[in-house]
């Protein structure tokens, strides 16, 4: 059977924001008066890949010594500007366009709010989702699979022909849990912990290959 039911996750998987996230955590770093040579953005993306955003704020407000509700003040005063300038992830809209071709359709589940529907709608990405559950919606956090299995239900859609799409190991947790596939998009090799996806790809050319195949 082939694999045509794509659950996305959105940051670091279909948009590139992890750039522009680490550029709004460092402002708000400055703000609180870290000095900028003391700054290591690649610590702090390595961070929000690995493990999260929040973590980041927990690791990084200890780190430093500083308030971590304002930390978190600061940042998203800055990330949603920030954010507007992220682009798709370079073969996204290829693979959103051969699923629905071959009869299947695509998904939204991110923990961003709505601004992620805003970038795909400016984008022209929208009409390729049949669907979405953004932060603003009533449903626990990934790796639980309450916000999956509400789409698979609402849709009636064949698991088998599912997968869950992610740059982070919750994002396959979140996919085995819901008894689908899963695959993880890892392009820097950072993530160690996997969950055993069923593919794992550094370039997403690769994934739209594997998901023209009969699994069968």
């Amino acid at each position: 059977m082939m694999i045509n039911q794509l659950f996305w996750d959105f940051d670091g998987t279909l948009y590139d924001t992890y750039p522009a996230m680490v550029a709004a955590f460092h402002q708000a770093l400055i703000e609180m008066h870290i000095d900028d040579l003391e700054i290591d953005d690649h610590s702090i993306y390595t961070t929000m890949r690995q493990q999260s955003l929040g973590t980041a704020f927990i690791q990084f407000a200890a780190e430093y010594g500083i308030a971590i509700k304002e930390l978190k003040k600061k940042y998203y005063s800055r990330e949603v500007e920030e954010v507007k300038k992220a682009k798709p992830i370079a073969g996204v809209p290829d693979i959103l366009k051969t699923a629905i071709t071959h009869g299947g359709a695509n998904y939204l589940l991110t923990h961003r709010n709505d601004q992620a529907k805003e970038l795909l709608k400016k984008d022209h990405l929208d009409v390729l989702f049949a669907d979405a559950v953004t932060a603003d919606m009533p449903f626990p956090r990934k790796p639980k699979p309450d916000s999956l299995n509400y789409l698979i239900e609402k849709h009636a859609v064949n698991r088998d022909a599912a997968i869950m799409i992610g740059d982070r190991e919750l994002d396959i947790l979140a996919g085995h849990n819901a008894n689908i596939a899963a695959g993880l998009f890892d392009p820097d090799a950072l993530i160690v912990q996997t969950g055993n996806p069923e593919i794992r790809v550094s370039q997403m050319a690769e994934l739209g290959l594997w998901l023209q195949t009969d699994k069968d």
